[in-house]
């Protein structure tokens, strides 16, 4: 007997979450255009689940879906702890439902929230763990600065830059990420799930960082902004501390 053409397994996926604090579309339009302005090259096409445990039954739920889907986002469904009516409501829908009750949720330190939609805290649910990776890796070393609109990649290595990160440039590594400069721009370590990835930098600065799909906007690295620095995940949250 043949082998069947498609096998079904458990896998692994981290999510962003949107929490919703209100069912106002023109309020959550309002705050969703301010954060994708901040870092539209991250935010593109990143899937999201919605929480609306905030929100009454009264929400628009196509009409939430419409506009993520506007904005780039990929829809992947709603989850919160809500009634078993709301739920079935939800499903009937034709929308998928993360049941929460069988989650285990991982807060991670996020950018300040604005006023209606909070920040994006990552979300693990069971048997969705991140793969970790377990290699060494070699060195990918540039030299000189990396210019608004260029992106540099080092799959499967560190990256070392000797020079400056600008603003609207993009570093992204597999491994580590060394900046022997300033850090303007955005910088993603750990790219294939390495979570013990690291970012350095000689004056953070930056738009955006991220280690293993955590991230960090730029109002959440005042602590050490404009000092040589280095970002890390420690108990599943970004954290900073100085260099020197």
């Amino acid at each position: 007997m043949a082998d069947a053409s498609i096998e079904f397994k458990g896998t692994s996926f981290t999510l962003s979450v949107i929490h919703l604090k209100t069912s106002v579309l023109a309020d959550i339009r309002a705050d969703l255009v301010k954060k994708v302005a901040q870092a539209p090259d991250f935010f593109y096409l990143v899937p999201v689940v919605v929480n609306i445990e905030k929100i009454a039954l009264d929400l628009d739920y196509q009409a939430i879906k419409t506009l993520l889907t506007e904005f780039n986002f990929t829809f992947v469904g709603f989850t919160g702890s809500i009634s078993k009516e709301q739920r079935n409501l939800v499903r009937e829908l034709g929308f998928s439902f993360v049941n929460t009750a069988k989650a285990k949720v991982v807060e991670k330190t996020a950018a300040a929230a604005p006023a209606t939609v909070e920040q994006p805290p990552e979300e693990q649910v069971e048997n969705t763990v991140t793969p970790v990776a377990s290699q060494l890796y070699t060195d990918k070393i540039h030299r000189g600065q990396i210019r608004s609109g260029q992106q540099v990649y080092a799959k499967e290595q560190n990256l070392v830059i000797i020079g400056s990160v600008s603003a609207g440039a993009e570093v992204i590594a597999d491994g580590n990420i060394h900046v022997y400069g300033a850090l303007r721009g955005r910088a993603i370590a750990g790219a294939k799930g390495h979570h013990k990835a690291q970012i350095y930098c000689q004056s953070l600065e930056a738009e955006l960082v991220s280690i293993n799909g955590n991230y960090w906007l730029s109002e959440s690295m005042e602590k050490d902004w404009g000092s040589p620095a280095y970002i890390q995940l420690t108990d599943s949250e970004l954290t900073s501390s100085k260099l020197i």
